[in-house]
C-alpha cells in the first residue's frame, strides 16, 4: 500500500522550529498507560521430538491366570509429533486444554517365556493424550503441570526359536517352533506432565517436557495368522522428555496485543496489505475411493512476514484414513496416521506462488490381521520433501502442481490440475491428474475439478474422476478442500 512520508517530515521540521524558543520551558509529559496483556491467551499448535522409555512385564494368564513373571523388559526409543490447545491466562495464573499425538520409534526385543527359547518383541507404535494444563506465568516464561487420560497403540510379537537348550512344552502347552505371533492393542491410561514453556518470539515458544503415562495392565490376544492362540496379561509404564516448538494464533485475542509475546518484543510494524494477506493458512481435506477414506488438517505459516510476500515457511500437516484390501482368505482392514513437519522458502509474485520444503514425515500402520507379506505396517520416520506451485498466466487460466515424497515407507503424492475461469468470479474448471502410492500399492487419478469457490474467507475445492489402484483394482474418487487464512 502506497504510504505518504510527507506528514511525518512535516512533524519533525515542527518539532526543530520550535526547539529553539521553547528551550528553556519546562515541559512536563503524562506518561502513557501501559496496556496490560495476556500473551499466552488463545489458541496455538506445534511440533515436538524427545526420547522415550519404560517397562513392558508379561504376566502368564493362559490357559489359566498363574501369575508367573514370563518376562520384565525395558524399551526406549525417539518420538515425535503434533500438539495444540487453548490457554487463557487470569494475571500470572494460566489455565488450559491440550491434544497431542506423538509417533514412536521404542521399541525392545528381549527373552519371553520359560519354554522353547522364545523371543519377544513390544512396540508402542503412538501414544496420543488429552489433558489439562494450569500453569503460573512468570514474565516469557510459562510453568506448568498437566494431567489427563492417555492412549497407546502397542504391537507384540512372539517367536518360538528352539535354538537353545529349553525345554519345548509347559503345563501341556508346546512352542511351536519358528511360528511368529502377533498381538496389537489400544489401550487407555493416564498422563502426569509437567514442563516449562517460553515465549521467544511474536507468536512463537519453545517449550521442554516431561511425560508419565501409565497404561495399566490388560490381557493382549496373540495370533499366528492361522489356528494359533493365546493370551498374555502385559502391563505398562512409559516416560518421555519431549522439545517442543509451538506457534500462537491471533483469533481475536487480546486486542491490546497484536501478537503473543508483544509484552516482551516488539514486533515489526505490519501494513494494512499485510493484515489482509494473513501469515497463517489453514486448510483440511476429505477423500474417498474404492475401499478408502481418509482425513487431513494442516497449516503454512509465513513466520515474519505474510503469505504474498516471499520468505521463510513452515508446515505442519496431518493425515489419518481407513483402507481394506483383499488378503488370503478374507480382507485385512488398515488404519493409518500420518505427520509432516516441514521448513522452506516461498516465492511470491504477482500471477505465481511457489513453495519448496523440505523435513520430517512419521507414519504409522496398524492392521486388522496378520499379514507377513505386507511391508506397509508398523511405525516409520523419514525424510520427506515438498513442492507446489499456483501460476496463473492469464486472469483466467490456473496451472497448479504439487508434488512430495518420504522416505518412510517411499510414500509419494503428486497432483496437476489445470483450469479456466468461465464464470469471471475467479472460479476455476477443468481436469486433473494424479499418482499416488508406497511400498503395498500404486494409484493413478484423472478427473475434474472446481477450485476456488468462495464462501466469504472459506475457499471450497470440489475434485472427483476415476481411480485405478494396483491393489483393489478400478473405482471412483472424491475429494473435497476447505482453506482460509488469517
Amino acid at each position: 500500500m502506497w504510504r505518504s512520508t510527507l506528514l511525518p517530515v512535516a512533524a519533525v521540521a515542527s518539532l526543530t522550529a520550535n526547539a529553539a524558543t521553547a528551550a528553556d520551558v519546562p515541559v512536563f509529559v503524562k506518561a502513557q498507560p501501559v496496556a496490560v496483556v495476556a500473551p499466552w491467551t488463545g489458541f496455538y499448535a506445534g511440533a515436538h521430538v524427545g526420547y522415550g522409555w519404560g517397562n513392558k512385564r508379561f504376566i502368564d494368564n493362559f490357559p489359566t491366570p498363574d501369575g508367573e513373571l514370563d518376562a520384565d523388559a525395558s524399551v526406549k526409543g525417539v518420538l515425535g509429533g503434533f500438539q495444540g490447545g487453548y490457554n487463557h491466562q487470569f494475571n500470572w495464573l494460566v489455565v488450559g486444554v491440550e491434544g497431542d499425538f506423538t509417533w514412536s520409534g521404542v521399541s525392545g526385543n528381549f527373552s519371553c517365556f520359560p519354554f522353547g527359547d522364545q523371543v519377544c518383541s513390544a512396540k508402542p507404535e503412538w501414544f496420543s493424550s488429552a489433558a489439562g494444563r494450569l500453569g503460573v506465568a512468570s514474565g516469557p516464561a510459562l510453568f506448568y503441570v498437566k494431567g489427563g487420560a492417555a492412549w497407546a497403540q502397542d504391537h507384540f510379537t512372539d517367536l518360538a526359536t528352539c535354538a537353545g537348550t529349553q525345554p519345548r512344552q509347559r503345563a501341556g502347552i508346546p512352542a511351536l517352533c519358528g511360528d511368529m505371533f502377533f498381538g496389537d492393542q489400544t489401550r487407555p491410561g493416564w498422563l502426569f506432565a509437567v514442563g516449562v514453556e517460553y515465549l521467544f518470539a511474536p507468536n512463537w515458544s519453545a517449550k521442554l517436557e516431561y511425560d508419565y503415562m501409565d497404561f495399566g495392565s490388560r490381557s493382549v490376544p496373540l495370533l499366528d495368522g492361522g489356528n494359533g492362540f493365546f493370551t498374555e496379561e502385559i502391563h505398562q509404564k512409559m516416560h518421555a522428555i519431549k522439545l517442543g516448538l509451538n506457534y500462537h494464533f491471533d483469533w481475536g485475542t487480546a486486542a491490546a496485543a497484536p501478537a503473543h509475546a508483544a509484552a516482551y518484543y516488539k514486533a515489526a510494524p505490519k501494513s494494512e496489505d499485510d493484515e489482509a494477506a494473513g501469515k497463517v493458512l489453514a486448510f483440511s481435506a476429505f477423500d474417498v475411493s474404492k475401499n478408502s477414506y481418509s482425513g487431513s488438517i494442516g497449516t503454512l505459516i509465513a513466520p515474519f512476514r505474510d503469505l504474498d510476500t516471499s520468505g521463510l515457511r513452515f508446515w505442519m500437516f496431518g493425515d489419518a484414513g481407513v483402507y481394506r484390501y483383499p488378503a488370503a482368505g478374507g480382507t485385512i482392514r488398515g488404519t493409518y496416521e500420518s505427520g509432516d513437519v516441514l521448513a522452506g522458502y516461498g516465492f511470491e509474485g504477482d500471477f505465481y506462488s511457489i513453495n519448496l520444503l523440505a523435513g520430517f514425515n512419521a507414519v504409522n500402520h496398524t492392521l486388522s490381521d496378520v499379514d507377513v507379506e505386507n511391508r506397509v505396517q508398523g511405525t516409520a520416520f523419514g525424510a520427506k520433501v515438498r513442492a507446489d506451485a499456483w501460476i496463473n498466466p492469464t486472469p483466467k487460466t490456473l496451472t497448479y502442481g504439487e508434488a512430495e515424497y518420504s522416505t518412510a515407507f517411499r510414500t509419494y503424492y503428486t497432483r496437476a490440475k489445470f483450469g479456466y475461469d468461465f464464470t469471471a468470479k475467479e472460479i476455476f474448471f477443468g481436469p486433473e491428474v494424479a499418482a499416488l502410492g508406497d511400498e503395498r500399492f500404486n494409484q493413478w487419478r484423472v478427473g475434474a475439478h472446481l477450485t476456488q469457490v468462495k464462501f466469504g474467507k472459506v475457499q471450497v475445492d470440489v475434485s472427483a474422476g476415476y481411480a485405478n489402484d494396483s491393489i483393489v483394482g478400478s473405482g471412483a474418487y472424491g475429494t473435497v478442500e476447505l482453506s482460509t487464512h488469517f
